[in-house]
């Protein structure tokens, strides 16, 4: 069955309302501009980028119907997805009336979608990437006289081992692109100079652990390990050593602390992302090794949006707070690194990935 979805609703949802035919999939038309110059042949064309343009679908009535829903339903802009093209969105406008005479009449109307060049996945997801590490705040466990407990980000560690004792607090995986980053563990309490921990993947050896190597703890001392990766990693557990006969009343907290992050553009075309930034003070924000902004987030929280140029919060305008040029904030088709410099602990982007 034909549907579309509008802002998220899909049409199947409204009592008596039909589908009769989807809009064809097609290409926006490039704008151009010609030149002709004395004493040259042809001409110049300067490409001025993808025109917005209309897609016509035709839609039904039947059964038990309420005009008053489908004139509401259609009443709408944003964003409409068409069951032939499921996985990928546009953003549109309803410009042109629609007949609704002829629609209770004669039960056939057509509605003209005024489209924006690009489309969008609808099934990717946003990118939400925290600039730390946080181990599974779920996690409890009890060996050999000594009690390891995970809470808001805190893990406390209690009683005396009776021997040497190994825990391994499950995480969600962790996959880090390659760059720098450094692991940060910081100590409170007794007995915390006998417990070494690593992040690691699988086993706890130095091939399978970040850096190659452990922290051991401190009191009231932050411990950093600093590892250059070279290529992808995973890691999915982060593990205690801790040794035996010293009576232990200690917590602490861990950090994993990148600058840099991959994105994929899986589209056809270079894509224009919309881009929110968490964290204080100066942000320098590069592009591919290439710097392109330098953004106060004074306000805790600035969005970028790359296609309409402008940065905000709300209804607030802040491009005062941004240096640099919108167009330089543009994925190519594949990878792409994102990397910065500042107080930067959260970074969401949606629209990564764009299709002609």
């Amino acid at each position: 069955m034909n549907y579309v979805i509008l802002n998220g609703k899909k049409s199947t949802d409204i009592q008596g309302l039909l589908i009769q035919e989807l809009p064809m999939v097609s290409k926006p038309k490039m704008r151009t501009q010609t030149e002709e110059i004395d004493g040259r042949d042809g001409d110049i064309v300067t490409y001025l980028g993808y025109s917005a343009y209309d897609k016509q679908m035709s839609i039904g009535l039947y059964g038990d119907f309420d005009i008053n829903d489908v004139i509401e339903y259609f009443d709408s802009q944003g964003t409409v997805t068409f069951s032939n093209e499921p996985d990928k969105f546009y953003y549109y406008q309803i410009i042109e009336q629609i007949d609704f005479e002829r629609l209770i009449k004669f039960r056939t109307a057509t509605v003209t979608f005024h489209v924006q060049p690009f489309k969008y996945s609808a099934v990717e997801n946003m990118i939400d990437f925290e600039n730390q590490f946080y181990p599974d705040t779920s996690y409890t466990a009890t060996k050999n006289g000594v009690t390891l407990t995970s809470t808001d980000n805190t893990i406390t560690i209690k009683g005396t081992a009776t021997t040497a004792t190994e825990f391994y607090v499950p995480l969600s995986q962790i996959t880090l692109d390659a760059g720098n980053y450094v692991l940060t563990a910081t100590a409170n309490g007794t007995g915390c100079q006998v417990c070494s921990i690593r992040l690691i993947n699988g086993v706890p050896s130095d091939a399978k652990s970040f850096g190659g190597t452990y922290i051991t703890m401190s009191n009231g001392v932050a411990k950093a390990l600093e590892a250059q990766l070279t290529s992808d990693a995973s890691y999915n557990y982060l593990w205690f050593y801790i040794t035996p006969n010293v009576a232990m009343n200690f917590s602490f907290t861990v950090d994993l602390t990148a600058n840099q992050l991959a994105i994929t553009n899986s589209g056809n075309i270079q894509s224009k992302p919309i881009m929110t930034l968490y964290g204080s003070g100066t942000v320098n924000l590069s592009l591919n090794n290439s710097q392109i902004f330098a953004v106060d987030i004074t306000n805790g929280i600035i969005t970028i949006d790359a296609a309409q140029m402008e940065a905000y919060i709300g209804d607030i305008l802040l491009n005062r707070y941004v240096i640099g040029d919108y167009d330089n904030l543009m994925f190519k088709m594949g990878r792409n690194v994102l990397s910065w410099t500042g107080d930067l602990t959260e970074i969401e982007i949606q629209n990564y990935s764009r299709w002609i």
